[in-house]
């Protein structure tokens, strides 16, 4: 299961002040809450004053890719899924799909390449996200 954490941490700027960052993350592979916060804070295990202060289950269902360079963002596309229910109607059901892309245009031939791998799916909408990283263990 998808879960998303919110994280805070402390570190010393360039003048010597000590600055709090809060940051969003994608936990991948999680059973529990207790096991994406345990993800989380083996992620951060050298970050001084670090906490985890949100976690939630993800309405992302896949991450299509993987990140091949640190210019690389995470994209969030929405994707409707058309299926056929048990009295022959077509049913379209919506959800998100996390990508890394370098811009916009990118993600977009991302999903595009993706959906045409024989899915039923039409792409919805692509935006950049908030998020830093995704945690995999």
């Amino acid at each position: 299961m998808i879960y998303e954490t919110k994280v805070s941490y402390t570190i010393v700027d360039s003048k010597g002040n000590d600055k709090v960052v809060k940051e969003s993350y994608i936990v991948e592979d999680a059973e529990t809450f207790c096991d994406a916060e345990q993800q989380t804070w083996g992620f951060f295990k050298d970050e001084t004053g670090f906490d985890v202060t949100d976690i939630k289950r993800s309405k992302i269902k896949e991450i299509i890719n993987t990140r091949n360079n640190d210019e690389q963002k995470i994209f969030l596309a929405d994707v409707a899924d058309i299926t056929i229910n048990d009295d022959g109607d077509k049913v379209e059901i919506i959800y998100k799909i996390a990508l890394f892309a370098a811009d916009l245009d990118a993600a977009y031939s991302n999903l595009k390449k993706h959906l045409e791998q024989g899915y039923s799916m039409t792409a919805i909408g692509v935006k950049k996200s908030n998020f830093v990283d995704i945690i995999t263990y």
